[in-house]
Order: C-alpha cells, then sequence, then structure tokens
C-alpha cells in the first residue's frame, strides 16, 4: 500500500491569474521582510551620503547635475570618483518576431492569451512614462494602465518609449508592447535600489527594467567610467545581488549598455570588457542588443549591433545574460498623447525582454497556480534562447542567444505532461540532487540549472580580479549509460574573443550542459556543490529538455534526516532539516 502525505495544496487552475492580494502575500511570506526594510534603510542612509557629495561638486564647479544631449540622451551626475563626476545615461543607440512573443498573444498560434492581463511590472528611467498617452488607456479608454510611483513630474521621451515597448496597447499596431494589457509603474532613477525595494515588499513586485547605467566614455569621447569599474563586482553590482537573494522571485531586467565601439585601455581584452555598476551583479538578467533578421519560415539570424556593449565580467562571468533586438524599434514618446519614434540601443532590448517575462510568468502560473522563482525564470530563457550557430554556447557578446518566447512557452507546457522537466530544488549542505531519466537521442538534449547566489565579495577600486564573486558554487553533471560524463559551458577568461568551453564551471549562477547528438538511453543527472553552502542550504531551479525524455524518480541525497520512532506503532516522526520546498513522503507496507 502507498500512502501520499502532500505538504503542497495543488489548486485547480482556472482561465487567467491576476496579481491577487492573496498571490502578492504568498510571495512576500517567502521573504525575509524584516531584512529587506533593514537594507532599504541602508540605502536611504548611502543615498543621503552620495547626493552630498553631488551636490557639494556641483556648487563649487557651477555645472548642472542633469543634462539632455541634442540625441535626446539623458545624462545626469550619479556619484564623484577620484574627484570627478560619474554619468549614468540613458542607453540609446519588429521586437515581437524576433523574441517571438507574438505567439504568446491572443491569436498568436500557441492557442494563448496572454497579454499581461492584471499583471503589473515596474520600470525606472531617466524620467517618468507619459501616463496620458492612449498606448497606456485601458481597454474602455476610461483610465490609464500606467501610474507614477515616485512623484516625478517631469516626463521623457524614453521612458514613455521603454513603457511603450513594455506594455503600449496597439493602439497604433506598429508600436504594440510585449505585454499589451500589463499595467505599469513608473519611476525616475534616482534612489532605485531604495523604492525597488519597496515595491518588493509592499507590492510583492516580480519584474522592472532598467534600461540606463554608467557609459564607459562620455558625449564627447572622453573616459567616464574609472578603469577598474568595468567588469567589476562593485557596491552596486553587490547591493542588486543582496536584494535578489533576500527576494527571491524579483527579477532585475537591465540594458547593457550601448559601449560597444568605445575604447579604452587596461580592460581584460581589446574590444570586451565593457560592463559597469550593475550589469556585473550575479542574480539579475543583463540583456545585449541583437540586430536579427527574421525570415518567412520565422527562423532569426542573430546578428549582434556593434553598439551593445560587451562583457564578460572580470572574473570570467557570461554577461550580458541574453540578447533581443534593440534596433529600430518604434514606439510610444513624450511629446504628446499620440506621438511615437524610432529608437535604437540595449535601452529598446531590455523592455523587450522584460515585457516578454512578464507573459511568462503569468502563464506558469495559469499552469501551476504560482509564480517562478527568479532563478526559474532565468533557467528557463536561457535555456531556451536561440545560440549563434557560428559560435556555440555562451559567448561575452550575445550571452547564451536570443529571447525566444514561443520555446520557452512550449517547454512549460511540455513540463506539465512530462515531456521536459522544471523544478525548483533545494540543495541541503552535504547533500545532492539525482535523477534518472532515458532519452531516445534523435535531437539535442540540454540540461540547466540556476540559482540565486548570497552577495559576494566587493571588488570596488580593483582593476581586472579574476576572484569569482560566486559564493555557493553548485555543480551540474550529466553521465550516459557508458559512464561518459558531460560537462557545462563557461567562457575562457584566457581566450575571451575564442568559443566557449566544456568543465568545471566556478563562475557562473546558470550552469548549461548540452549533448548536440546524445547517445539514446539512460543519463544520470546530479547537482551537488563544493566546500560549505553559506546559509546551510542553496535553493536551485533546473530545466531539462530532450526528445522522447523518460523521467524517472528525484533522488535527494540529505545528510540530515531524522526518522522515529523505530519500530512505528501508531505515529511516524519524519524531520527534514533544511528542505523547505518538500511536496509529498511515500510510505511503503512491505508485508
Amino acid at each position: 500500500m502507498k500512502i501520499y502525505t502532500y505538504l503542497a495544496i495543488v489548486m485547480i487552475t482556472s482561465l487567467t491569474f491576476a496579481q491577487t492580494p492573496e498571490e502578492k502575500k504568498k510571495i512576500t511570506s517567502q521573504y525575509d521582510v524584516s531584512k529587506l526594510n533593514e537594507l532599504k534603510e541602508s540605502f536611504i542612509i548611502s543615498d543621503e551620503i552620495t547626493n552630498e557629495r553631488i551636490e557639494t561638486y556641483i556648487a563649487q564647479h557651477n555645472i548642472e547635475k542633469r543634462i539632455t544631449l541634442s540625441n535626446g540622451t539623458v545624462m545626469q551626475i550619479v556619484d564623484i570618483i577620484d574627484g570627478k563626476p560619474l554619468y549614468v545615461s540613458t542607453d540609446n543607440a519588429n521586437a515581437a518576431k524576433s523574441t517571438k512573443t507574438q505567439f504568446l498573444h491572443n491569436g498568436g498560434g500557441l492557442g494563448l492569451n496572454l497579454e499581461g492581463q492584471n499583471m503589473t511590472i515596474g520600470v525606472w528611467d531617466g524620467g517618468a512614462v507619459l501616463v496620458t498617452h492612449q498606448e497606456f488607456q485601458n481597454a474602455t479608454n476610461t483610465g490609464s494602465r500606467a501610474i507614477i510611483g515616485d512623484g516625478t513630474i517631469a516626463t521623457s521621451d524614453h521612458g514613455t518609449h521603454v513603457g511603450g515597448t513594455m506594455v503600449a496597447k496597439g493602439a497604433n499596431a506598429s508600436a504594440k508592447g510585449m505585454a499589451p494589457k500589463a499595467n505599469l509603474i513608473s519611476f525616475n532613477w534616482d534612489n532605485d535600489e531604495t523604492e525597488v525595494v519597496a515595491q518588493i515588499t509592499n507590492n510583492a513586485l516580480l519584474l522592472s527594467n532598467h534600461s540606463y547605467g554608467v557609459p564607459v566614455l562620455d558625449d564627447m569621447g572622453n573616459p567616464n567610467a574609472p578603469t577598474w569599474m568595468m567588469g567589476c563586482y562593485n557596491t552596486d553590482a553587490r547591493n542588486w545581488d543582496i536584494i535578489a537573494y533576500n527576494a527571491p522571485y524579483y527579477l532585475q531586467v537591465a540594458s547593457a549598455g550601448n559601449s560597444g565601439t568605445s575604447e579604452y585601455s587596461g580592460g581584460t581584452a581589446d574590444g570586451y570588457d565593457k560592463l559597469t555598476t550593475d550589469k556585473n551583479a550575479k542574480n539579475n538578467l543583463i540583456v545585449a542588443n541583437a540586430n536579427p533578421f527574421v525570415l518567412p519560415n520565422g527562423f532569426v539570424n542573430l546578428i549582434a549591433n556593434s553598439s551593445s556593449s560587451q562583457g564578460p565580467s572580470d572574473d570570467g562571468r557570461v554577461k550580458p545574460d541574453i540578447a533581443a533586438d534593440g534596433t529600430n524599434l518604434f514606439s510610444s514618446i513624450g511629446t504628446s498623447n499620440t506621438a511615437y519614434a524610432t529608437f535604437s540601443g540595449t535601452s529598446m532590448a531590455s523592455p523587450n525582454t522584460s515585457g516578454t517575462l512578464l507573459l511568462l510568468q503569468q502563464y506558469y502560473n495559469d499552469l501551476h497556480s504560482s509564480y517562478m522563482r527568479a532563478s526559474t525564470l532565468k533557467a528557463l530563457v536561457c535555456h531556451t534562447a536561440g545560440d549563434d550557430f557560428s559560435k556555440p554556447g555562451p559567448d561575452p557578446v550575445f550571452g547564451w542567444g536570443i529571447l525566444d518566447a514561443k520555446v520557452s512557452a512550449e517547454t512549460m507546457l511540455k513540463a506539465t505532461t512530462g515531456e521536459a522537466l522544471i523544478t525548483e530544488q533545494n540543495l541541503a549542505n552535504g547533500s545532492t540532487y539525482t535523477i534518472t531519466f532515458s532519452a531516445s537521442g534523435t535531437s539535442k538534449l540540454s540540461a540547466t540549472i540556476c540559482w540565486t547566489d548570497p552577495a559576494g565579495v566587493d571588488r570596488t577600486g580593483i582593476i581586472n580580479s579574476p576572484l569569482p564573486a560566486l559564493v555557493n558554487d553548485l555543480d551540474i553533471r550529466l553521465v550516459d549509460q557508458s559512464n561518459n560524463t558531460y560537462f557545462p559551458w563557461k567562457l575562457d577568461l584566457n581566450n575571451i574573443a575564442g568559443n566557449a568551453i566544456k568543465g568545471d564551471n566556478i563562475v557562473d549562477t546558470v550552469e548549461k550542459i548540452e549533448i548536440t547528438t546524445p547517445p539514446a538511453g539512460t543519463y544520470t543527472l546530479t547537482v551537488s556543490h563544493k566546500g560549505t553552502l553559506t546559509n546551510g542550504n542553496q535553493p536551485f531551479s533546473l530545466v531539462l529538455t530532450g526528445s522522447d525524455l523518460t523521467l524517472g524518480v528525484d533522488e535527494n541525497s540529505i545528510s540530515n534526516v531524522k526518522i522515529w520512532p523505530n519500530p512505528v506503532r501508531d505515529l511516524l516522526n519524519i524531520n527534514f532539516k533544511s528542505i523547505d520546498n518538500l511536496t509529498k513522503v511515500s510510505l511503503y507496507d512491505l508485508h
């Protein structure tokens, strides 16, 4: 006799879901809210100190804190480093077709109706969106789906364009956004970390878009960022990792930057190492600007836009994480309620991505009555990204490839029927996670893990430090029935311009194994860890796809299990230490 005790209730799925108060409470109940509030207070203090430095410098040198260039780019002083102002700027330089987001829309071909209904996404930018623009109006044109979250009065073309790329309803069909029925909350970029934490704790924010950053050079071609900042895991990067670790359902989506053609001396390799500040965090999703050519059969020819900033991080992590179309995107601007313009840059690639990811969260909730951890969403989009076939594996230009919403959604559906696997697990210290499965070998076999890692060691001021920012180093391996072991991809820090290699990855929070022509048969997948896990455990997400998969039984090797009494009479006690996502316990009567 087999008895199941379910510790997680499976709810019946309805046709549509929203981020209801109950769902928001469910998400935030898994957060350390007190820690997040402490974090918010520390950011407030840090912002005040930084602003004092800026105001003192401005007064002494009689310059403007914020300027708008003739091309519309907004630049603002965000700090004073080594006696010089550091500027942040908006990252200016047939989106839904290239990322295949249109397949998720009503009538898109997959039988779905995912348009962001009752979902909310945040946008931080150089200025507020024009909330009265016709593209942000609700279905009956009786109100706006966009609101201002921080009292910002000044609207901007850039912010309105970014917001439109995310949620424009398609009043002008050519300007339809990725999530055309979603709600948008808009902020300017001042105090972004503090405001994000507030939205996470108060409104269970799942996704936010940040299409701005610190450029390598200023508008005159002179150095803007100090040389050590490129690729550096600095305080800004670390802060965003702290936020993510304490809010595991929240994912920051940010533009890589438009310093792709900028040249400077002192980087890790010529033509690379141009990512600054939060672009070097581990737990966010950094988006490169692709200029894809969509063929009539739907195939996407992946071409990099030369302006897109290249990675990797100084420790050799894959950055940017992914690419999306950010070239010549037509969307709303803030000049009037009916104004539009065509912009290019990673500023446009990032909202293309964040709006699409909102739909993937919506779909997962439709299927499972819960939202994905950020690590699951990141694992899914990196796993299903369209790779550059001329350069297999990740690279410091495209990351894992171009976002493919169609394959992501199809993988989510296949996982409900056992044709694929998407699972959220928790690795206890000293344990391993193992599953066995069989595959026919008629198509590529891929396995990806991703985890939200604790913040690493701050490397501010250190040039090209190879010290891994990684704290909890998980490892994925595949072994076939002939005992061949397959390793994940990684970048070769000694040959950044070369192809990715396979081996033991000690830097990335995304590890992906791909076997292009897998032998048919049985495989064993193992997730383990090196050393001692900080905080005693590490939640992780796994995505597995291949042809004719037949999944076996999960095997968690747990060192901290207590079962008593033995023999059992009326009551059996089971204690699982550090296991927070157990779904069932199976008992077998051997008589």
